[in-house]
């Protein structure tokens, strides 16, 4: 079995999908698929709540056929990957599940502000209309779904612990690199030459400079992002014309498009919240600027103003 030799673990909401798509193009990396969740199926395979509480089983690769099936045809000489935003969090499960698989591959971790971090995780959903809860509300309510068994991209609050999250990582791994999704945004072009060579490649010129993928926001017309999200009688009868005209990744592209035009996303962390959640983050920071021996005041002086809290993975182009 061919097998990848590198996995970006996470977390959620920090830049995993736009930095998918830098890696995408340089011809000595191939990640077939960005996210199995394979490393979860520990998790997965007991999924019992629908859609958008849990994911549907039919999205996830939980067998070792399955897997295989999608590394089969790599070769050698790329480096192959996956991007796994829950392998972090979920460190406990995944780990053991990654080193009795792949042994010892490199480690790739970005991490973002805890506070907008949080956030944007619950502007995630009220982007697809799938929370009707306030902010605050959906904080409170967080320990409660998190016993019901909802997917981690619903623990907001939880998923912004970091340092026994890394520390996890740098334990059991060799090679391990933490990057900061600040200093991408600041930096794309340097991240990224940083993350070739991390992975032992040369740098490779002309890439091309990709905008913001999977923003966060509140929609700006609520019937055009449900038509758009969810099931109804009309999609079901075009869509057969839609898929006959147009290929999978321009249907995904287009549907990506039309959500992210119709959202607003310069919405503000309520700014009692904001220092609630600043205060409650700052040992966890302080703990990890330890670990990995680097200051991280960027996140503890944040004022959270409209434009350092914008509700998506990072700042638009």
């Amino acid at each position: 079995m061919n097998k990848p030799n590198f996995l970006f673990v996470g977390t959620a909401k920090a830049g995993t999908t736009s930095i998918y798509h830098y890696l995408s193009q340089h011809p000595d990396i191939s990640i077939p698929v960005k996210e199995t969740f394979y490393f979860l199926r520990d998790i997965y395979e007991n999924n019992h709540l629908d859609y958008p509480k849990q994911r549907p089983i039919k999205d996830l690769v939980l067998t070792e056929d399955q897997y295989s099936g999608i590394y089969e045809n790599e070769t050698p000489e790329k480096r192959v990957g996956e991007i796994g935003t829950g392998y972090l969090y979920h460190h406990d499960v995944a780990i053991p599940r990654i080193k009795e698989t792949l042994g010892d591959p490199k480690i790739l971790i970005i991490l973002r502000n805890p506070v907008t971090r949080c956030f944007s995780s619950h502007m995630h959903f009220v982007k697809d209309l799938h929370e009707k809860l306030s902010f605050s509300e959906a904080l409170e309510q967080e320990k409660q779904r998190m016993d019901q068994g909802w997917d981690f991209m619903w623990h907001h609050k939880a998923l912004g612990l970091y340092a026994d999250q890394v520390k996890a990582y740098l334990e059991s791994f060799s090679n391990v690199k933490v990057l900061i999704s600040e200093e991408f945004s600041s930096n794309r072009e340097e991240t990224i030459t940083d993350i070739f060579n991390f992975l032992g490649l040369v740098d490779m010129e002309g890439f091309q400079n990709l905008k913001t993928h999977n923003p966060s926001g509140v929609p700006k017309n609520a019937r055009i992002q449900k038509f758009i999200t969810h099931e109804n009688p009309l999609k079901s009868l075009v869509r057969p014309v839609f898929r006959m005209v147009f290929s999978q990744e321009k249907r995904d592209k287009i549907r990506k498009t039309a959500k992210a035009k119709n959202l607003d996303k310069g919405q503000q962390i309520p700014s009692d919240l904001a220092n609630q959640l600043k205060e409650f983050y700052r040992p966890d920071i302080e703990k990890l600027e330890k670990l990995l021996n680097k200051d991280l005041s960027i996140w503890k002086k944040a004022d959270y103003n409209p434009e350092s809290a914008i509700a998506s993975e990072e700042k638009e182009d």
